[in-house]
Order: structure tokens, then C-alpha cells, then sequence
């Protein structure tokens, strides 16, 4: 890839910022905090759906980051509140905080009723980047109830895997690498120890609280910064990666169960044996869409078509009661 005419150069992973006293070092050290080296830096793009001659195309791709790509009319000329902007959504490069910001733009807009996401997912393709920008990458898009795939022939590597584990429902088509994070800065700093375990505790806490299993936490800490490791099938089910985590399967189980009006337990035996059809099974429609939504997702690389199905998603309260095994 090539790089980004006029993109920023102070986010560099070899940055060395002077000494200003052992607080600001310490600040200085945290932020410089990354999984991989890269010099592309990640963007969140768009594009929009249009209609000509009758059919559906895409835009042209656009920027978060830029002001006068995000600006949208609230009425049109006979004032009609103009609707729903429909969009695909990619990141691709080297993560850094300036993407969270553009993903702030991105909930803003679907807040306000400006865009929706076209199958309610968005697709990564990344090497790395910055760790607290990915797991802030996470938390906004597991807030925002978006799913997220991983197209094929695209990857997701290092810190652009806590992005994607922000996805309510997540499909990997391409590959997906884990390593342990590192601080990229050479500067001495006093208590650099006790910095990184705090970043061990931060890791910790992210994995739990997106309810993923301790042992995904295990996994990254276990390859060294150096290296990396490519997930198999059987890692992404046994991560929880590939799918949905636990809760939220209990959740659209349960939801499922509701919308045919039979309990939990007898959803589940249906399921079990196959008895349900796509056509009443809310659950099994889901991931009916999420599978198309993979191969189509595309990438931003070379402008390819994308088909608009999608990761939708069903969800319900579980609402109290006694659990079973």
C-alpha cells in the first residue's frame, strides 16, 4: 500500500518525545503505546448509495475525517425531511485515535438520522495501530450494536483485533493475528514495569467486559511482540471471534424463542435438530445474512462492488430468570 498524501508524521512508531519531568514521560509512554508498526494510518471511509438509471450504485469513497463529506440537508426542497443516508463503512491501515474520532462522527450521524449502515456492519482491513484506539474502536461499535466482518483476502492483525471484537455478531472471511502489545518508545522511564501491567490489566478488562474468554487474553500474551499468530477456525470459535459471544447468543436465543412463542428449552432442542427453518427462525435468518455479508463486504482497495446484505441483528431482553445447564 501506498501512503497518504499529507497524513500526519507525529504518530510515527519511532517517536521520542522529550523529556518533560516523570509524569509527563509516563503520559508520553502510554500514548505511544501500539501492537504494530505501520506506516499507513487508517481512515474510516463510506460510501454512499445512489440511484441511477434505475439501479443502485455506490459512491465514490468519503472521509469521516472530512467536514464537507458529512455535511447532509435536513430537508429537501418541498421540505420533506430528507431520509436516511444508506452507507457501507470501512477501516483500513494503521489505527490511531484520530479514527475514533471519525467513528464519533459516524454514531453522530446515525444518532441524528443522517446515515444507517447498509446490513448494519462494518468491514476491517488493518495491520495494527494504537491499542487504546482499537479497544475505543471496540467499545463505539459494540455501543452502536454493529457487527463486523473481516472480508476475504483482507486481514486483521495486532491491535485492529480489539476493534473487531467490538462487532455484535462477527464474520472472519480473511485472517486474523494476535501478538502481545509493547511500547514503541526507547526512552528510559522509571516504573516502565509497573506501566505495562497496568496495560495487562487494561487488556483484561477490555476482553471481560466484551465477554470474551480469559483465555483469548492467554493467547495474546503468549507471542511475543516480534511475532505473530494467525488464529485457525477452531481458535476464532473457541475465542469467541467468529460468531457471537455467549450473552448476546443467549439474548437473540431467547428472543427467538419469544417470536415463535415456545420456551427457551424447546428453541434449543429445535435448533439442536435442525427443525427450524429460516423462515421462522429469527436466529438462524441472522446468520443466514451474516454469511453473504462476508463475501460481499469487499474492500476498499480497488472501489469493489459490495451487496447490501447484511449482519442484521435480533435482539431481546432475557429478561430474569433461573438458569440452566
Amino acid at each position: 500500500m501506498s501512503g497518504i498524501p499529507g497524513r500526519r508524521t507525529d504518530l510515527q512508531c519511532a517517536s521520542n518525545p522529550a523529556p518533560s519531568g516523570r509524569v509527563i514521560a509516563a503520559t508520553l509512554l502510554l500514548f505511544s503505546l501500539m501492537l504494530q508498526c505501520f506506516d499507513l494510518r487508517a481512515e474510516l471511509l463510506f460510501r454512499s448509495a445512489e440511484q441511477k438509471n434505475g439501479q443502485q450504485h455506490w459512491s465514490a469513497l468519503k472521509k469521516y475525517a472530512n467536514p464537507s463529506d458529512t455535511v447532509y440537508p435536513r430537508t429537501l426542497e418541498d421540505g420533506t425531511p430528507v431520509p436516511a443516508d444508506e452507507v457501507q463503512v470501512f477501516l483500513q491501515g494503521y489505527i490511531t485515535l484520530e479514527d475514533v474520532y471519525a467513528a464519533k462522527v459516524m454514531e453522530n450521524l446515525i444518532k441524528k438520522g443522517r446515515q444507517k449502515i447498509a446490513g448494519n456492519f462494518v468491514s476491517l482491513a488493518s495491520n495494527g495501530g494504537e491499542v487504546d484506539a482499537g479497544m475505543e474502536l471496540g467499545r463505539l461499535l459494540r455501543k452502536l450494536g454493529l457487527s463486523t466482518v473481516i472480508p476475504g483476502g483482507e486481514q486483521c492483525m495486532s491491535s485492529c483485533v480489539f476493534a473487531f471484537m467490538g462487532g455484535y455478531r462477527r464474520t472472519v472471511a480473511g485472517r486474523i493475528g494476535i501478538h502481545r502489545p509493547y511500547f514503541s518508545s526507547t526512552r528510559e522511564v522509571p516504573d516502565r514495569r509497573i506501566y505495562y501491567r497496568q496495560l495487562q490489566k487494561k487488556l483484561q478488562e477490555f476482553i471481560d467486559e466484551l465477554d470474551f474468554p480469559p483465555s483469548l487474553y492467554e493467547a495474546v500474551m503468549v507471542v511475543p511482540p516480534e511475532s505473530l499468530s494467525i488464529l485457525t477456525p477452531t481458535d476464532l470459535k473457541k475465542f469467541y471471534l467468529e460468531g457471537m459471544s455467549p450473552s448476546i447468543q443467549d439474548e437473540v436465543d431467547a428472543a427467538s424463542a419469544r417470536a415463535l412463542g415456545i420456551s427457551v428449552l424447546e428453541y434449543l432442542q429445535r435448533k439442536a435438530g435442525g427443525s427450524l427453518s429460516a423462515t421462522n427462525n429469527p436466529g438462524r435468518q441472522q446468520q443466514d445474512q451474516t454469511e453473504p455479508g462476508a463475501r460481499a463486504a469487499g474492500s476498499v482497495t480497488g472501489q469493489k462492488n459490495a451487496e447490501t446484505e447484511g449482519l442484521g441483528t435480533s435482539r431481546g431482553a432475557a429478561g430474569s430468570s433461573r438458569a440452566s445447564y
